[in-house]
């Protein structure tokens, strides 16, 4: 939430942005204390360069007491206030050293099974959405469920049901992708090198980025996330006007790439079955279609003949 849950409303507090030497102390000292709670406890990995922060992002599961109450964690924590939007918690804890002001504490609760992958998707900062401009244009969709490919025939109509999910097994994504693994499971230093990293995806290419070609959620993107923006901006354009190649994803169709996924996943079987289901679906829903525009045109047939008679009888009236 960028650490602005608690600036707003009738009672606002004061959640001043953290140093690194400060941020650092204090997820030490919360994780060690959501310890006591959750046998699953970790942070993302940060974005690089990074020097302030506004909150402190905590991934928990498999709470050790049940049934798992909030209140609970929040009173151990010293949280003086908290907002509750599950799985997500916000918890308002004194800053250490400043009266009156308040470090934004998310506890994120996940289940067990999707806890590697939500750690995961969530670490570096803005990487993915970096990465996924990209491969979006393969039709691929990484959202925090995992990696999914999107049924073109479907997705025009009806984005959630086109797509099939592929995995959530982070070193498969990231060997599909042609990522390197030992330098995710790192923090990444310097902002340059996590744009480096961006393009060292094999289904990268920069058309994608092109201020004129951006979806609106990209757009958006561009005014809120500084570097997303930085590398739409500056990062790009400088590797394309020193011609730089960029990306091996040159010559490569969206076609190529669900093929390719198909038969990669095994999920052939399973895309081809929604299909045909979509098919059905739609044939059925233009023969009802078909079916009213019959009746209504038949309706307006009778009423059209029976307004004539009665004309007829009043004429002769």
């Amino acid at each position: 939430m960028g650490g602005k849950a608690f600036t707003k409303g009738p009672h606002p507090l004061l959640t001043p942005r953290m140093p690194n030497v400060v941020y650092r102390c204090l997820l030490r000292q919360y994780r060690e204390q959501l310890d006591a709670f959750f046998e699953l406890v970790a942070n993302p990995i940060e974005a690089p360069e990074k020097a302030t922060f506004g909150d402190i992002d905590v991934l928990v599961a498999r709470p050790k007491v049940a049934p798992f109450e909030i209140e609970t964690v929040a009173k151990a924590l010293n949280a003086q206030r908290t907002l509750s939007f599950p799985p997500l918690y916000s918890l308002a804890v004194p800053y250490p050293g400043i009266e009156g002001s308040f470090v934004q504490l998310d506890v994120h609760i996940c289940k067990a099974d999707d806890f590697e992958w939500k750690l995961f998707h969530a670490s570096h900062g803005d990487l993915w959405n970096l990465i996924g401009t990209s491969i979006r244009s393969f039709g691929l969709t990484a959202n925090d469920k995992g990696l999914h490919l999107r049924i073109p025939e479907i997705e025009h109509e009806n984005r959630k049901r086109s797509m099939v999910f592929l995995t959530a097994e982070p070193d498969t994504v990231l060997g599909f992708l042609g990522l390197n693994k030992d330098t995710y499971a790192r923090p990444i230093d310097t902002v340059e090198a996590m744009f480096e990293y961006t393009c060292s995806c094999r289904l990268f290419r920069p058309e994608p980025y092109k201020k004129v070609d951006l979806k609106s959620n990209d757009r958006k993107r561009m005014g809120q996330r500084e570097l997303f923006r930085q590398f739409v901006e500056e990062f790009l354009p400088s590797r394309i006007s020193m011609a730089q190649n960029i990306g091996d994803a040159a010559g490569v169709t969206r076609e190529d790439v669900y093929e390719e996924v198909l038969e990669r996943f095994g999920k052939r079987e399973e895309a081809e079955t929604r299909i045909r289901a979509w098919r059905q679906e739609r044939d059925e829903l233009e023969q009802k279609q078909a079916t009213r525009r019959w009746r209504k045109e038949q309706a307006q047939e009778d009423n059209a003949y029976a307004d004539a008679w009665i004309n007829v009888l009043k004429s002769k009236a």
